[in-house]
C-alpha cells in the first residue's frame, strides 16, 4: 500500500507539473504568438502615425513657403506697378506746369518739367503723353534754347545730357520708345550754339 500510494504521489506530481507545462506553453503561446504580434501592430501603427504627422507637417510647410513666394512675387510686381503709375501721375503734374510756365515764357523751367515728366512717362508706360510730350519740348523749347542754357537746365537736373539719356534708355528696356528718345536727341544736339 506504501508502494501504491507513493506511486499515486508520484503520478499526481507528474500530472500536476504536465499540468502547469502546459498551462506554461499556453501562456508562453499567447504571449508569443497573440500579444507580441498586437504589441506590434500597435508600435508599428503609432510609427506610421508619426511618420505621417511628420510628412503632413513638411507639405504644411512646403506649401506654405510656396504661397508665401508666390504672394512675395505678386507683391513686388504690384509694387512696382504702383511705382511706375505714381511716376505717370507726377508726370502729368510736371507736364501740365511745364504748359503754364511755356505760356508764361519760361522756358528753362518747362523745359527741367518737361524731361523730369518724359522719364515719368516712361517709367509708368504711359506712351502717348510720352511722345506728345516730346514733340512739345522739340517744338516749344528746343527753338527758343541755346547750348549754354540747355547744358544749365541738365546741370539744375543734377545730371548731363549724356547721363539723363542714359537713363531713358535703362528706363526703356523693350526699346519701345528708341525712336522717341533719338529722335530728341538729334534735336537737342541742333539747338543753337551759344551767343547765336
Amino acid at each position: 500500500m506504501v508502494e501504491i500510494n507513493v506511486l499515486e504521489q508520484v503520478e499526481s506530481f507528474y500530472s500536476s507539473a504536465w499540468d502547469k507545462l502546459i498551462l506554461c506553453g499556453l501562456i508562453v503561446f499567447v504571449l508569443l504568438g497573440v500579444a507580441l504580434p498586437v504589441a506590434f501592430y500597435l508600435f508599428n501603427i503609432q510609427l506610421f502615425k508619426a511618420k505621417q504627422r511628420e510628412k503632413f507637417q513638411q507639405l504644411k510647410l512646403e506649401m506654405l513657403t510656396e504661397i508665401r513666394n508666390e504672394n512675395r512675387e505678386e507683391l513686388a510686381q504690384v509694387k512696382q506697378d504702383f511705382y511706375n503709375k505714381s511716376k505717370a501721375l507726377k508726370s502729368m503734374a510736371l507736364h501740365l506746369e511745364g504748359n503754364a510756365l511755356v505760356k508764361d515764357k519760361k522756358i528753362e523751367q518747362a523745359s527741367i518739367n518737361y524731361f523730369e515728366a518724359i522719364k515719368g512717362y516712361l517709367h509708368g508706360k504711359d506712351y502717348v503723353n510720352f511722345r506728345m510730350l516730346i514733340n512739345t519740348v522739340i517744338d516749344k523749347c528746343l527753338p527758343k534754347l541755346n547750348r549754354l542754357q540747355l547744358t544749365n537746365i541738365f546741370k539744375r537736373m543734377d545730371t548731363t545730357e549724356e547721363q539723363y539719356f542714359l537713363e531713358l534708355k535703362k528706363i526703356d528696356r523693350t526699346e519701345y520708345a528708341r525712336q522717341e528718345i533719338a529722335e530728341l536727341r538729334i534735336q537737342m544736339e541742333n539747338v543753337r550754339p551759344t551767343g547765336a
